[in-house]
């Protein structure tokens, strides 16, 4: 599955309200689940519910931790990968490409997910249906519009073959913007 076929985004990261587990913070900010629990005891705030919440974490830890004893996110040794505002160690990304996938497959498997290359066959080939059908128009009505006017059947033909092909260009050169 390709990144373009995404056509139902992920909902957007809202830091104010971002919680995650001890395991999801501690690959967050790059340390292991113990140095988590350290922290805990040593006084960073946990929700109700047993989770951190990722921006009051990341602020209690920058006023608490003394700076020579944190990790160093962005070292040129541990260059730091940005996803949402936060530092996501290698495992914490795989873990995120794999729900990532896993949430692709889902749609697909409720019908909720549209293929881009078969969503563009079918409007290409409704559109080649309708520029027929235009074409065809012309044949149908320049005699009708012959006969009420008493013009040259010929003529009117050719008149509204020109005014429909030139009306079909500029539909066509119309750039068509597809959601990504």
């Amino acid at each position: 599955m390709t990144p373009d076929t995404n056509l139902f985004p992920a909902a957007p990261f809202d830091p104010a309200t971002h919680t995650v587990s001890k395991k999801g913070f501690a690959e967050l900010i790059g340390v292991t689940q113990s140095r988590v629990s350290q922290l805990i005891t040593a006084g960073l705030p946990v929700e109700t519910n047993g989770r951190i919440h990722v921006a009051r974490g990341k602020d209690w830890i920058d006023r608490n931790v003394d700076p020579n004893r944190r990790r160093a996110a962005g070292s040129p040794s541990n260059p730091p990968t940005s996803l949402a505002g936060g530092f996501l160690s290698p495992r914490a990304e795989r873990d995120s490409a794999e729900a990532e996938i896993a949430r692709l497959k889902a749609h697909k498997m409720a019908d909720r997910h549209l293929d881009r290359r078969a969503t563009l066959r079918v409007i290409e080939a409704r559109a080649k249906a309708e520029r027929d059908a235009l074409i065809g128009w012309v044949n149908r009505c320049a005699p009708a519009i012959a006969a009420g006017t008493g013009a040259d059947l010929a003529k009117i033909t050719a008149i509204l073959d020109r005014e429909v092909r030139d009306h079909l260009i500029t539909i066509a050169s119309t750039k068509l913007e597809l959601p990504q």
